[in-house]
């Protein structure tokens, strides 16, 4: 149950902040990209099951604002070499 409050929770927030991005540039077309370490990155994924798992990056389009991860492979690295 709290794993379904969570992937809501990512969700709605990431709503409200195209939401915000629309409201600052009404006649724009807002761009968010994101640079995430690798567990930010699956966690993010894993809430969208079209999106193929061996990519390193993908994007969503979310209320008319593009929203694109990518997973900050120099974060992997760091994480894996303690």
């Amino acid at each position: 149950m709290d794993e379904n409050k969570n992937s809501i929770g990512i969700i709605e927030k990431l709503a409200l902040l195209a939401d915000a991005m629309e409201q600052i540039f009404p006649e724009g077309k807002p761009l968010a990209v994101f640079q995430l370490n690798q567990d930010e990155y699956k966690s993010v994924q894993s809430h969208f099951r079209t999106i193929d798992h061996h990519h390193k990056q993908f994007k969503i389009d979310m209320s008319g604002v593009e929203m694109v991860f990518i997973l900050d492979e120099s974060s992997k690295d760091e994480t894996d070499n303690p």
